[in-house]
Parts: C-alpha cells; structure tokens; sequence
C-alpha cells in the first residue's frame, strides 16, 4: 500500500452553516474534531454512479447538529445530520450531501461493508451498551454529542480504509435521500438466509483448531493483543485521572464559595477576597471543561480502539479457522490414502488381529458377499473421495491465501489509520490541555491587582 492513499487527509477549520435534512446544499464543518477529507476512489465518484480511480475525488465528512425525533411517540430516537463534501481532484467540482441519519443506520453502515468484505476489520461503533441505556439518559446533551463524535470517527475510519471506501453501501449511505427504500431493500437481502446456518458453522468450527502455526500472523496477533492491552491499561489510569478531575471540580467550587463568603466578614480584604472566590469558581469551570473534553476525544477514541484491536482479533480467528479446515482436510486425505492403498495391497488395518479379520470374514459370509468384490468396492469408494477431497483441498487453500493475503493487507490498512486516529487523539489531549492551563492563567492573573490594592505595613 502506497502512502499516496493517505496522504489527502487534511484539517477542515470552517465555521459551520446552515444544514437541511435531505438537502445537497453546501455545508461547512463544525465538528470540534474539524473536518478530515479522504482521498476516495469507487464510489465516491458522482457521475451517474461511475467510478473513478483512487484519489480522483476527495470526500470530507461531518456528523453533527443531533436532532430528537418522534417525541410524545413510544419509541423516541436521535438523528444527526451527515454532511458529505466530494471534490473533483482535476476540475475541483463540489458535491454536497446534507442528510439525517440515525444511530441504526449507522448499525446498517458498519454490518453491510463487514459481509461483503469478510476479510477486512471494519471500524467499530461507538459503544452502545452504556449506562445512560440503563438510567433512561441516553438523550441528555454529554452522551449525544459523546455518540455525535464516535460516529464521526466511525465515518472518517471507514472513507479511510481503501477496501471499505469502494463499497455501494458507503456510497448510498452518505448519498442516497430515499433512505427509506433503500435500507428497507437492502436490509432484507442481507437477512435472508443466515441465522442457522450461521449457527452451525459456529458449531462445527469450535471444535477445530490449526496444527499448522503461520508466524506472521502469530506476530500480528501478539501486537494487536499486546496493544489493546496497552489501550485498557492506559484507559483505566486515565479514568482515575478524570474521576481526581471531578473531585477537585467539586472542592475548587466549595472553596471559591467559603472565600466569597470569607469576604462578608473580612470587610478590609472583601473585594479581594470575592475576586479570589470568583477566580476558584472559575477555575472550576475551566476543569470541568478539560475533563469533559478529554473523556469525550481522548478516551472516546481509547475506547473505540479497544473493540477495533478486539475485531482484528476476531479477524484473524477466522483467519486460523480457515487453516484448521485446511488441516482438517488434508489429514483426511492422507488417512483416505492410507486405507486404499492397504486395501489394494491387502493388508490388514493397523493394530487389527487376526482374530478379528476371521470374525469379520464370517460375517461376510453370513450375509452372502463377496471379499473380493467388496474389496474393489470399498477401493472404487475410497478413490471418488480421494478426488474429492484434492478438489476440495485445492479450493480450500486457494481460499486460505486469499483471505491471508487480504488480512495481512488489511493490517496495514490497521496500523495506518491507527497512525492518524492516534495523531488526532493526542492531539486533542495536548489541545485541551494547553487551553486549560492558558484560561487558567489568565483566570488568576486577573486577581493579581485587586491583590495589589491590599495596604501591608
């Protein structure tokens, strides 16, 4: 994979517009994440539904102005509008997509790109099962706009990867305005066909395992395994971080208060003391603010990559069972092998006495057939297996590689928008953290000449 692929990501600073469900006007990016445009190839081109090749239109995407729909109804939900920005490279044409999309379209987006591309993680979702679900919070402002910038990640991840990006379901989730129709007929082609037989696969596949260990995949494996290790320790530190945040928030309001009211009694030192009071005050905004940013882009983000290292995982699962299947196949042509060629030599099975050869031949007997031709039956059977299994085999391990190779393209693709997603995060966390300390100072630099005033001997 060439670095040209990534190499359009830019940082979209405009100040945001006015949007319209289902519009294709123009709109600006307001995300506090800013706008990431991605160099995108088939399906990104506007055309009449043709495609370009890869880097001939850019496409930035936004989620933003979550919206509450269906009140007074039973079944409430939130939609956010998708703006959807594609630029011709060569002619610098712009099309514009503006539409409303709720969080199970976003469910929709994520599952059809995973069936059709079964080789290829695709980036998880924010995460779902939460507490606000328990607590009926899941409409407050902090979760919505927590979810808002997930799922703006999710997109951006998705138009970043150069597999997923081609997919029509991408297309017709940031394009299509009849969403209605389009879901419905696509939802019910994927539904088709699968919940037991999935079932039964999962069955059957339990209880195979490769003998074959492939060491590039084991390396894989170990640095997935070992990052998201990495991830859940950074997150429970940072969480420890957040939670002292949040009690110092409290004591930093407590304090500013007992200092105002310090002030009624100190009435020499009364406006000093109040400013001091005030400047505590604030002091506490400006850290409930770092802590609300912080756990929104930073450990959003940790969380996030937590589930993706867990699906790579799962990835390379599948990987293993294909191998497994492979191995499952090959012993049994061998043992097919084995059992032909001893019939043909006729030789006894291995560990068979002859004991057992007369208990058997007196069956045979009994029921009126033929050794000989039983013989050359068992032999004809034998031989029809052996060419089915070689077939079998053959398709298995061309199978086998090509999902291989596509694993071990698609943990490029990994560590690759792993690279910006980590660029953007720290980011985010040295940002938030510079405009803390910055208002921080100014808040009590503001305090220093009413300090001044105070007349010491």
């Amino acid at each position: 994979m060439q670095d040209s692929e990534y190499d359009s990501v830019v940082w979209d600073t405009r100040a945001a517009g006015d949007h319209e469900a289902g519009s294709s006007l123009g709109v600006a990016a307001s995300s506090p994440l800013a706008g990431m445009a991605v160099a995108s190839g088939s399906g990104g081109n506007n055309n009449g539904g043709g495609s370009g090749s890869s880097g001939d239109v850019e496409t930035s995407v936004t989620v933003d102005e979550p919206r509450k729909e269906g009140e007074g109804t039973g079944n409430p939900f939130i939609t956010y509008l998708v703006t959807t920005t594609r630029t011709a490279r060569k002619t610098r044409e712009i099309r514009r997509y503006a539409l409303r999309r709720r969080f199970q379209d976003f469910v929709w987006l994520h599952e059809q790109p995973r069936k059709q591309f079964a080789a290829c993680v695709v980036p998880p979702l924010p995460g779902k099962h939460r507490m606000e679900y328990l607590t009926g919070d899941r409409f407050s402002e902090d979760f919505v706009g927590k979810r808002k910038h997930g799922l703006e990640r999710f997109v951006r991840r998705v138009l970043l990867h150069p597999t997923l990006r081609t997919s029509q379901h991408v297309t017709v989730f940031l394009e299509a305005k009849d969403w209605s129709s389009e879901y419905e007929a696509k939802q019910t082609t994927s539904e088709n066909g699968g919940v037991l037989d999935s079932l039964s696969e999962a069955v059957v596949n339990t209880f195979s395992k490769a003998r074959k260990r492939d060491e590039r995949f084991d390396e894989m494996r170990e640095a997935v395994a070992r990052l998201e290790d990495n991830l859940s320790r950074t997150q429970k530190l940072y969480l420890r971080v957040t939670k002292r945040q949040h009690e110092l928030q409290q004591a930093y309001e407590e304090l500013g208060t007992g200092m105002v009211d310090l002030g009624d009694i100190e009435t020499g030192m009364t406006l000093a003391l109040v400013e001091a009071g005030n400047a505590l005050k604030a002091h506490h905004v400006a850290l409930r603010r770092l802590a609300e940013q912080t756990e929104d882009l930073f450990l959003g983000e940790v969380e996030e990559y937590i589930a993706y290292c867990e699906a790579y995982l799962e990835m390379l699962r599948q990987r293993d069972q294909r191998q497994a299947e492979l191995d499952d196949l090959t012993e049994f042509l061998q043992q097919s092998g084995a059992e032909r060629d001893r019939l043909t030599n006729y030789q006894s099975a291995a560990g068979v006495t002859a004991v057992t050869n007369f208990i058997k031949g007196k069956v045979r007997d009994l029921r009126g057939v033929d050794p000989a031709v039983s013989r050359q039956q068992r032999i004809e059977k034998l031989a029809t297996r052996i060419v089915e299994l070689e077939t079998a085999i053959e398709v298995s391990r061309e199978g086998l590689d090509a999902f291989s190779s596509s694993v071990i393209e698609d943990y490029e693709v990994f560590a690759r928008i792993k690279q910006h997603d980590f660029k953007r995060a720290f980011s985010a966390l040295a940002a938030s953290h510079i405009e803390f300390f910055a208002r921080a100072a100014d808040i009590w630099r503001a305090v220093i000449p009413e300090l001044e005033k105070l007349p010491v001997d």
